[in-house]
């Protein structure tokens, strides 16, 4: 049977792809957080200790989310070029 090759793209890409799916999480908790579902968080994967964190805390706070986009902004420009 012959080798099968995988086709990667860019790292940068997945991390891309990694921080569109931490904001999305973080979107469904703050959504569960406002409604004080407890439930959700634990099927988002939350561990019960974070979760009484988030219900404290209210949630993600959006500077992380900014934090993120920016990220995302940078990489999406520069991302191709090898980048410290």
């Amino acid at each position: 049977m012959g080798a099968i090759h995988l086709i990667r793209a860019p790292d940068y890409r997945f991390d891309i792809l990694r921080l569109q799916q931490a904001n999305a999480l973080m979107r469904s908790a703050n959504r569960a957080v406002a409604f004080g579902d407890d439930i959700e968080l634990a099927r988002l994967g939350f561990a019960a200790e974070h979760r009484e964190e988030l219900m404290r805390g209210g949630g993600f706070h959006e500077r992380l989310f900014r934090a993120n986009y920016q990220t995302i902004s940078y990489l999406r420009r520069h991302g191709g070029k090898h980048v410290h």
